[in-house]
């Protein structure tokens, strides 16, 4: 028997991507999958596209971000579940070629590239994510690194979300995943790569960059005034005080470019 893999995808309006997301889990190559919604209150189509495209549970939650994923796991029957996000499109043998590499690790970070470059902002993502992938032994770092954890041995999530404080699953936005791999990270260090895993629909617009993470910035206070992974939180902000070190690239460039253009808005959304 094939083990049965969980792909949990938490959404809220997201019908102008969730389509395409769907159906590149439809496509892999490895074809024991149940795929599980978990929506936040959308308004537009999202639901029916999700009942459409044959998912196997689609649930509802007033919960947030980090809620609706444990909403998910909670859901999940399969021996390994991978959190997909509605923007991100998986490489057709993606789930295929982690269960072999499940052989070795307990938890694996998916290597993202961006989908399009076509906008200034959209060719700065693509350019940090090259070098994200470039620097790999560093960016796992759950604290100062930027990889995350997707796709984890179902036994291993469920530790770590038992970990995580349930009055905090309601309301965390930014932070969820990061809160999620820190958990397991303690659990576990055997975290592994897989190369080309996803496409991301980028941020195109500073407009959009900076609404997004000035929401980021905001969610962050409640999580703050609960008093649960303050000095985490602290720590992961560091990033965006602190531009990239070491030889200066184009690609270095552009992503501290990127950085500067997102810190400003978090940190007052922040503030605010």
């Amino acid at each position: 028997m094939k083990p049965l893999v969980s792909i949990v995808i938490p959404t809220r309006n997201s019908s102008k991507t969730i389509e395409e997301c769907l159906s590149t889990i439809q496509k892999q190559s490895y074809q024991n999958i149940e795929t599980i919604i978990v929506d936040s209150k959308s308004t537009d189509n999202t639901r029916e596209i999700a009942t459409a495209r044959g998912c196997s549970k689609v649930i509802s939650t007033d919960w947030k971000l980090l809620g609706a994923r444990y909403l998910g796991c909670k859901a999940a029957v399969g021996d390994y579940v991978l959190m997909l996000d509605s923007d991100q499109i998986l490489v057709h043998d993606a789930v295929e070629r982690s269960l072999r590499l499940f052989e070795t690790y307990d938890m694996l970070c998916l290597e993202e590239i961006s989908y399009h470059s076509r906008t200034l902002i959209e060719k700065l993502f693509a350019a940090d994510r090259r070098l994200v992938f470039s620097e790999i032994q560093k960016q796992l770092d759950p604290i100062y690194g930027t990889l995350l954890a997707r796709f984890f041995k179902r036994n291993l999530l469920n530790q770590a979300f038992e970990a995580i404080p349930k009055a905090l699953l309601p309301f965390v936005v930014a932070m969820d995943h990061e809160i999620i791999y820190y958990e397991a990270w303690k659990l576990s260090t055997k975290v592994g790569v897989l190369a080309t895993g996803v496409y991301h629909n980028e941020t195109a617009t500073l407009l959009e960059l900076w609404r997004k993470n000035f929401r980021y910035g905001r969610s962050t206070k409640p999580l703050l005034a609960n008093g649960h992974y303050n000095d985490f939180v602290r720590k992961r902000t560091q990033r965006f005080r602190n531009t990239s070190t070491g030889i200066i690239t184009a690609d270095r460039f552009m992503s501290s470019l990127l950085l500067s253009l997102k810190a400003p808005a978090y940190l007052l959304g922040q503030c605010l």
